[in-house]
């Protein structure tokens, strides 16, 4: 008796493929594993976003600081809480070195410098020459009411996240 196993499984139709019920069945398990792992990852994309727009106004802090300390100038961050844009000054001049602006699922709700908070939308933080700066207060909310703070410390002129 010799066995030889068929290439190709035919239906009764003698086609191949897959029947409607089975493509039916698979598009079910899909739905079902997608209905339970989206709520997960919004949540973590929502984190990230937050951790994304503390690491943008970090960095521009960040360049302030240096670019202070190479060219002998104070420079500038600004950050307008009403619309979220974050600019980089030079100090001397005031030429926009850098623009950007947070995540729209992101919002500054609170605004400290010198220990004091900020009257206004608009807060001005500066970065000396010698490696200080203002010191600031910062708060990030996120719209599932995550929270961050950002913190410039005024004798180093280092930015902080907690």
């Amino acid at each position: 008796m010799d066995f030889q196993p068929q290439k190709y499984l035919k239906n009764e139709s003698g086609q191949n493929g897959f029947t409607l019920l089975e493509l039916i069945v698979v598009m079910v398990i899909m739905s079902i594993v997608m209905a339970v792992l989206l709520p997960r990852l919004s949540e973590q994309l929502m984190g990230n976003t937050l951790r994304a727009a503390a690491s943008d106004l970090g960095a521009i802090a960040t360049s302030a600081r240096f670019r202070a300390a190479d060219t002998g100038k104070q420079h500038v961050v600004v950050i307008n809480s009403e619309s979220g844009e974050l600019k980089l000054l030079s100090g001397d001049k005031g030429e926009i070195l850098s623009l950007t602006s947070l995540p729209a699922k992101v919002a500054v709700e609170g605004m400290e410098l010198l220990g004091k908070s900020v009257p206004g939308y608009e807060m001005r933080i500066i970065f000396y020459p010698r490696g200080t700066a203002t010191p600031a207060r910062i708060k990030l909310v996120s719209e599932k009411q995550e929270i961050m703070h950002l913190i410039v410390a005024g004798a180093d002129g280092g930015v902080y996240a907690r």
